[in-house]
């Protein structure tokens, strides 16, 4: 029988993350990107989730295929608005966890942004966050030691 785990989305998410502007240049974003060790970042204006900017798309816009490094005046002239994913992977605060795991996998997306239902952005959770709260923890098989009896006073 496969037991399913009871922490809840809410439980799990992250409320402590870095959000981008849209106008933020994608150099900054790169910065910002790379000091949050997040693979995805959401896009917000004010609190209004409107978009998320994937590390991959920031990276194939930044770096030219004419040579090795970063484009750095593409990267300094361009905005997130103009990378960013217009339909952001998000989910409601009611959703299961292992509805967020299915979402995940099938869109193939780092991580997930959770919104209330005006759609402010509340919380964010990645597949590692939703792999470790839906793994039931292993117990230990095999005997004990005899010295576990010993220090129990058992034996």
């Amino acid at each position: 029988m496969k037991k399913v785990s009871k922490m809840t989305l809410i439980q799990t998410m992250r409320t402590q993350f870095k959000a981008l502007d849209p106008d933020t240049s994608l150099d900054v974003a790169a910065k910002e990107m790379a000091l949050s060790g997040q693979c995805l970042l959401p896009v917000c204006i004010g609190s209004r989730l409107v978009g998320s900017l994937l590390l991959q798309d920031l990276v194939f816009d930044c770096f030219s295929d004419q040579g090795p490094g970063l484009d750095e005046a593409r990267a300094r002239d361009r905005t997130v608005a103009d990378v960013m994913k217009r339909d952001p992977l998000s989910c409601g605060m009611e959703t299961s966890l292992e509805d967020v795991r299915s979402l995940i996998f099938s869109r193939r997306q780092p991580a997930v942004c959770v919104t209330s239902s005006e759609g402010d952005l509340v919380g964010m959770i990645d597949a590692f966050e939703v792999v470790d709260s839906l793994s039931v923890p292993q117990s230990f098989s095999g005997p004990e030691p005899d010295e576990v009896h010993q220090i129990r006073g058992d034996t």
